[in-house]
Order: C-alpha cells, then structure tokens, then sequence
C-alpha cells in the first residue's frame, strides 16, 4: 500500500483536490514520499520472567499482586521459616559434633594407618555436613520470593496460608458442605482443595516485538532495517520501530505461502502492555523534501509530459516537464516547474462523476454537514472537511 502524510495545510488541500471530482487549483511543493506494506500483529514483551518459590511452608505475606509494577529485587510473597529453622539448627547441630568427633580423632593420631582412615573418614563427613549446613541456609533464603527483574506483575496466585511446596503452591481451605453449621461446630471438613500454577509471571515493560505474517511480494519489498511507524485503538498516537529479522523460508497454509518477520519497537513509549493489537506500515521506500505533484496532473501524449500551469491572473499554459519517480498518488518533477507555481487538475471520482455529484458518492450519498463545494480551487484549511472528515 501506499502511505502518505501530509506535511503542511497545502498538502492537505492538495490531497483532497485529488478526491473533488472537478478542477481545482494545487500548488507545487516539497514533500515527503512513501511506500509501504501494512500488517497486523500483537505486542510480546522482550522480556519476562516466571518465579515460584523453592522452600515449602505456608504463606505468611504478600506484598505485590497482579497488575502491579515491580523494581528488582522487590519482596513479592514470604512463607513461614519455622521448619526451615529447624532444618539448619539440625544441620548445624550435626556439624558440630562431626567437628568434635574429628577433632578427638586428631587428638588421637597414634600414626597407624588405622588412625589414618578414621581421621579422613571423619573429614570426609564435615565436608558433607557443611554443605548441608550452606543448603540449609539457601534455603532460608528461598522463604522470601523477589523479583528477578523490573516489570508488571502479570500473575500472582499466592494468598496467606496457602501452602507451597518446591515450586508449586496448593491451597487449602476447611469449611463445611452445604449448610451444615453443625459440621463445622463438631469439627467435621471438606476435603482440601489442591491447585498448582506456575508461580509468579513479570513482564518487561521496556522493549517490545510485534511478530507479523507477509505474503511473498510484499516480503520481497522490505529489508532489515526498514522503519516502521505502529498505530494501535489501544495507544495514542504514532509510535515507532524497525525490521529486526525476516524468515528465509515461508509457512504455507492453505496453499498461501506467508513469511515471518520480527519488528522492534524503538523508544520509550507510554501505555504499551502485552497482548495489545496493533498494525505496522513498514516503509520500504522513502523520499523527502521532494518538488512532486498529483500524479493526475500530468498528461502524457507520444512519450512528452505536460501539466497546465496557471499564473496569477488565472491564465493557463501547457508546460512540457522532465519526470521522476512516482510514488503513491504523487510523482516527482526533476524540471520544468518551481516550488510554489500553480496547476490546475481534474479530478475524476470513482464512479466517474465530477462536482458535488462524486463528492456525494464518497460520503455515501450524503456530503458532511456544512460542507459547501469549494471555489477558486481552494480546499479547507488544514485538510479536512468540516465535521472532522477527510
């Protein structure tokens, strides 16, 4: 597709001369001239991170939930160190007295090679001890649950007094079938309910791709590096990326071959969040600051261009031009006119009216209210009908 944005209130006037449908007065100027192909993807954060607690215990805290934001290192959720305590006391506890039996071992060295082993083997159970001991305390550590990175807290299921075992989490919860109060009086439960989920999920929300599918002509268009400007119903306004990856070979589906391509988006932007849909116009083709004019200017007879020119008293001549590229709806003059000159264009509408009559077509048969038929050429200032259409 081609895509164009005007640049000045001229531009616009320009532009909308092209969809009048009769003749209409546009002026010569610089512009900037694209071309691109359009797609539609969904935003994935670059990066993310799932976390589940290593120790088992009951949780005693919760400090972060889903849709917060989290810095790194941020405390998420804590379960109870009571058993964990008590592991490393015994570790320790065995350490000790493995220190002691070694060291009465050493006292006792007599040389024999019967001393010997029994002293190696006593060192050799210290050795074990202290890394129990080291894990012991790791696992004092893996009581408290922190954020690995920065981001938005996407899932979170932990609540006070679930209980979490190596990675998964089960939450129990007693009460009493139907209304029996009775049975809750009398001490009589439910069976627990178990559920396991895959922890705590954080999403970056510094960098972002948007993965799109483009048919094999219009990946023929495009590089890595081309730019591309993103639109979303979700975000204001325009923001930006680039090509970062084009796949070599396509997938086909239903007999239509498609190509994956990776884009990245640049910059700092607001309001972006995983999941979003958004379309990307890669622009594979860019000229800026171009003399160009409507393409339906130009009449073309026997390999000679002309435009009709129109001078300030409102006389036309026909004036031979040397042209370049065309571009969209636009093609580049390299001589035979000068920025700010005039030219007068007929335009056709789609349905081959011209006046009011193919005005009304556009708009479905009804013109935009205020609206009346320009005169002298000129369209509305700043591009657009009045009521906001274009």
């Amino acid at each position: 597709m081609a895509l164009w944005a005007p640049e000045s209130e001229q531009q616009g006037r320009d532009a909308l001369a092209m969809e009048g449908g009769a003749e209409q007065t546009v002026t010569v100027g610089l512009q900037t001239l694209e071309e691109s192909v359009s797609a539609t993807g969904t935003l994935a954060a670059v990066a993310s991170d799932s976390l589940a607690f290593d120790a088992s215990g009951t949780v005693t805290k919760v400090k972060v939930e889903a849709g917060d934001t989290v810095e790194k290192g941020d405390v998420i959720a804590t379960i109870d160190t009571l058993q964990l305590t008590a592991s490393l006391r015994s570790a320790q506890a065995e350490l000790a007295q493995a220190k002691a039996t070694l060291a009465n071992l050493e006292d006792a060295d007599d040389g024999s090679d019967s001393s010997a082993a029994q002293i190696s083997a006593a060192e050799a159970q210290v050795a074990v001890l202290k890394e129990s001991v080291a894990d012991a305390r790791d696992a004092m550590g893996d009581a408290t649950l922190t954020a690995d990175m920065a981001g938005l807290v996407t899932a979170q299921p932990y609540e006070v007094g679930d209980v979490v075992t190596g990675g998964s989490s089960s939450s129990a919860s007693s009460g009493t079938s139907g209304t029996s109060g009775a049975s809750a009086m009398t001490g009589t439960t439910t069976a627990a309910t178990t559920t396991t989920d895959s922890g705590v999920t954080i999403v970056g929300q510094d960098e972002w791709t948007v993965s799109v599918s483009l048919s094999e002509d219009e990946v023929a268009q495009i590089a890595e590096g081309n730019q591309v400007t993103f639109t979303s119903d979700d975000v204001d306004g325009e923001f930006f990326g680039l090509v970062t990856d084009i796949a070599n070979l396509p997938t086909t589906t239903g007999g239509s071959a498609t190509y994956a391509v990776e884009l990245q988006v640049t910059g700092d932007v607001e309001g972006l969040y995983e999941g979003t849909s958004v379309t990307a116009d890669i622009v594979y083709l860019r000229q800026v600051d171009v003399l160009a004019i409507p393409t339906n200017a130009v009449t073309t007879t026997d390999g000679v261009s002309t435009v009709t020119v129109v001078d300030d008293a409102g006389e036309t001549e026909e004036r031979e031009v040397t042209l370049g590229d065309t571009i969209g709806s636009y093609t580049e003059v390299t001589d035979g006119l000068e920025e700010g000159e005039q030219l007068q264009v007929t335009v056709i509408t789609s349905s081959g009216e011209t006046g009011t009559e193919g005005l009304e077509d556009m708009f479905g048969g009804q013109l935009p209210e205020g609206f009346e038929m320009p005169t002298g050429g000129q369209m509305p200032t700043g591009g657009q009908f009045p009521g906001g259409q274009g």
